[in-house]
C-alpha cells in the first residue's frame, strides 16, 4: 500500500507529480499546468512545504491582474508570519526567476482593434493610466522579492516603477531591510528589459540616450552585472 512506503519516497512521488509537463499536446487555456501542484499542497503541511519551491521557482506575471494577486499573495504570508502560522513560506528563498509584464494586456487590446486607430489609442492609455497608483503599490509589496531574484524579465513601464521604488527605499534604507549595511543587497544577475511595441514608447517615455543615463544614475541597475533589450 502506499501508506506503507517510507516518507522520503511518498515525498519524492509528490514533488514529481507536481511538475508540469508543459507538453503541447494538453490544452492550458482549459486547464492550469499548476493544478495538481495546487491539489498536493492541501494534502498536509509537509508536503506543501517540499512543493512549493518547485511551484514558485518561475513566476509569470503577464496580465494586470496578475501581478495585483501576487501582491495580495504576499500580504496573506505576511499575516501568516505575524501569527507565526505553519502556513507561512518565505517566496524570496524559493523564486528563482520572474517574467512582469503587461503585454498580454497590450496584445488582447491590439488585436481588438488596430494600433493607428486613434480612439483605441485613446482607450489604452486611459485604461493603463488608471492603474498607476494601484501598480505602484504592488510593485512596492514586490520589491524584496524583486531584489532577491536572479533572474529577472521585466517591460520598460514596470521597469520604470521598480527603479522608483528601489531608489526611494535604498535612500530611506528601512525598507530593504539592509540594517545600516553600505553595500546594495539585490542579488540580481541578469536582467532583460522587454520592448513594449513602438505605438507605446510615448506613454513609457522610452528615450535610449535617456535610459543610458538612468543606468548610470540607478543603483538598482548599476547592481545587475548583464542587461538584456529584449525587443
Amino acid at each position: 500500500p502506499f501508506s506503507d512506503l517510507p516518507t522520503e519516497i511518498i515525498l519524492t512521488i509528490c514533488k514529481d507529480a507536481a511538475q508540469p509537463t508543459f507538453s503541447q499536446r494538453e490544452k492550458y487555456d482549459m486547464k492550469n499546468p499548476y493544478s495538481t501542484a495546487l491539489s498536493l499542497c492541501l494534502v498536509s503541511r509537509l508536503v506543501r512545504r517540499i512543493i512549493l519551491p518547485d511551484f514558485l521557482h518561475t513566476i509569470l506575471l503577464r496580465r494586470h491582474h496578475s501581478l495585483k494577486k501576487f501582491a495580495n499573495a504576499l500580504f496573506i504570508q505576511k499575516a501568516y508570519a505575524e501569527k507565526e502560522s505553519d502556513l507561512f513560506f518565505d517566496y524570496t528563498s524559493a523564486i528563482q526567476r520572474m517574467w512582469i509584464s503587461n503585454s498580454f494586456d497590450y496584445f488582447v487590446y491590439a488585436e481588438a482593434r488596430p494600433p493607428n486607430n486613434s480612439s483605441f489609442l485613446f482607450s489604452l492609455a486611459k485604461y493603463f493610466c488608471s492603474k498607476t497608483d494601484e501598480l505602484r503599490r504592488n510593485i512596492s509589496v514586490l520589491l524584496p522579492v524583486i531584489l532577491a531574484v536572479p533572474e529577472l524579465a521585466v517591460d520598460r513601464d514596470h521597469l520604470g516603477y521598480i527603479m522608483k521604488s528601489v531608489q526611494d527605499a535604498w535612500s530611506s534604507r528601512t525598507d530593504l531591510n539592509v540594517g545600516g549595511h553600505s553595500s546594495f543587497p539585490g542579488k540580481t544577475k541578469n536582467l532583460t528589459i522587454i520592448r513594449q511595441g513602438d505605438y507605446l514608447d510615448t506613454w513609457t517615455g522610452w528615450n535610449p540616450e535617456l535610459f543610458s543615463d538612468r543606468v548610470k544614475e540607478s543603483v538598482f541597475l548599476a547592481s545587475i552585472p548583464h542587461l538584456t533589450h529584449l525587443i
